[in-house]
């Protein structure tokens, strides 16, 4: 039988999602206390390999168990068990064919941006320190828009997959820090970070309004700022329909 369930964590305490030997990552912390809860070893399938420091309101994730149990006392258990910076909700049965990674549709990054300091929260949060001119940012945006090859805006891959992706949403939540909103269907390793980089050196006033297309077009390769992972979250993940 197969089970999915949603996972939130605080990505400051982990070296990512996916598992690496030596290290703390979320998956292998939830794989410990499945296993442990279960008295079996545990294989955990997330939707998204966040990267270290990065976090999570609304990560999927789904993983085999050949028996029923009841979910609402599982999940006690593996929070139970589980560091404190990491936790599941919504654990339920789902069909054998779901995938959190390859079923799913779409995925929705928030990425918080403050200009002044703060205090509660800041661990969620870049405090970039400079003044930042949001309606150039907002209107740069919108050259992500849309399917483009996204690999100058990631870490280089070098595996001969395609680096094709669809942003349907890149939007701007303004109340006393900036919110981007990012929506796509699907993103390579570090892009969002490298998006919200390039927004801000044009918000600061580095590069002039229309670098993007310069990028995506192959006339300008200059370096540019990679905007720290504490900032962003990963939201929410979307399917074709309630598996």
């Amino acid at each position: 039988m197969r089970y999915r369930f949603i996972c939130e964590y605080n990505g400051s305490a982990f070296s990512g999602w996916q598992e690496q030997p030596n290290e703390k990552t979320v998956q292998s912390e939830l794989e410990m206390a499945l296993s442990t809860a279960l008295r079996q070893k545990i294989i955990v399938v997330g939707s998204g390999r966040t990267d270290a420091g990065v976090h999570a309101r609304g990560q999927v994730a789904h993983f085999d168990f050949p028996e029923a149990f009841d979910c609402r006392v599982l999940e006690r258990s593996v929070n139970a068990l589980s560091d404190k910076n990491v936790c599941i909700r919504s654990l339920e049965p789902c069909q054998s064919d779901f995938h959190a990674r390859y079923s799913a549709k779409e995925r929705h990054y928030q990425y918080a941006l403050c200009t002044q300091p703060i205090v509660l929260g800041a661990e969620l949060v870049w405090q970039c320190g400079c003044k930042l001119n949001a309606a150039l940012m907002e209107e740069e945006a919108k050259s992500f828009l849309g399917e483009h090859d996204f690999n100058a805006f990631s870490i280089p891959r070098n595996d001969g997959k395609s680096t094709l992706c669809t942003i349907t949403e890149f939007r701007l939540e303004k109340t006393e820090m900036q919110h981007w909103h990012i929506r796509g269907n699907r993103f390579l390793h570090r892009q969002v970070r490298s998006m919200i980089g390039l927004l801000f050196d044009v918000g600061r006033g580095r590069f002039e309004p229309g670098v993007v297309a310069r990028i995506f077009s192959g006339e300008f390769a200059g370096e540019r700022t990679w905007a720290p992972a504490q900032g962003l979250t990963l939201m929410d993940v979307v399917f074709d329909s309630v598996p």
